[in-house]
């Protein structure tokens, strides 16, 4: 198990209460269209601004309310890049 797996009670709560505002107010703005090749568009959402590393992906479902959260964040430089609600169907 990596220090990534682990979440504290107050991040655990920081992240529900997140999503309950999140919910509460609506679907967030998917990412800002991105255009150009594939390859390119793949890059830019896979890596971080900042520093170039890869992003690590965190999703968090909620089947009562039929949303996922995805949470991307950068290990290297510690950046939180986004974070986007999806709605299931």
């Amino acid at each position: 198990m990596s220090k990534f797996d682990e979440i504290s009670i107050e991040e655990e709560l920081a992240l529900e209460s997140a999503v309950e505002s999140s919910i509460e107010q609506g679907p967030v703005p998917s990412i800002s269209p991105m255009v150009g090749t594939s390859e390119r568009v793949v890059q830019r959402y896979s890596h971080c601004n900042l520093c170039g590393g890869r992003l690590h992906f965190n999703y968090t479902t909620d089947f009562s309310r039929n949303t996922t959260q995805e949470k991307a964040s950068c290990p290297e430089c510690g950046l939180d890049a986004r974070q986007v609600l999806h709605r299931l169907q």
